[in-house]
């Protein structure tokens, strides 16, 4: 499922990447829960994911406080990034080739009120298929965070339910070009 899932996102040209991630990222700066967040917890995209440098920016002039994650050989955690982080190209190549904060940034660990997570698939339940190594999984299990939001082009939403263990956690909801899904309970 994660290779045809793949497949089918990395034969989307670049042009329509940015096109259909324009419309998912003002989705979710359009949201309510957006719009009371005060800390973002966001990913920075590789490859063929849904851009999120819209989002990036636009918490940044709206004086949110914006984390990215730092990938660690077994979990990954959030540190915040500032206006010059980000327009001054001073984010770090990390593992797997993506983009992080630079080693002066601050951690943080409980104080995230929306996360936006990158996946693979989702289903309509909040469940999500990443890349294997259930990072995100893990953050969510043991951190604390009013809201998370699922990012993935429409193709990308499945009508079956995935299959989870105990280890998959669910997602609040997900933005797609074409709605915001609130997950199933």
């Amino acid at each position: 499922m994660r290779i045809e899932i793949l497949k089918k996102r990395n034969a989307l040209s670049m042009c329509e990447i940015f096109k259909r991630s324009v419309v998912i990222q003002k989705r979710v700066i359009n949201s309510s829960q957006y719009k009371s967040a005060s800390t973002i917890g966001v990913y920075f995209p590789i490859g063929s994911e849904v851009r999120t440098e819209h989002i990036i920016r636009t918490s940044l002039n709206n004086q949110k406080l914006v984390f990215l994650p730092k990938t660690g050989s077994d979990k990954i955690t959030f540190f915040r990034i500032f206006q010059a982080d980000f327009t001054e190209n001073n984010l770090v190549q990390g593992r797997f080739g993506i983009l992080e904060p630079p080693g002066s940034s601050y951690d943080v660990h409980e104080d995230i009120d929306l996360l936006i997570v990158p996946g693979v698939g989702f289903d309509t339940y909040g469940y999500r298929i990443g890349y294997g190594k259930g990072y995100y999984d893990r953050f969510i299990k043991e951190n604390s965070f009013h809201y998370s939001i699922g990012l993935g082009f429409q193709f990308q939403v499945l009508d079956s339910r995935l299959p989870h263990s105990d280890l998959d956690q669910r997602l609040d909801a997900i933005a797609t070009e074409r709605n915001m899904l609130v997950c199933q309970r």
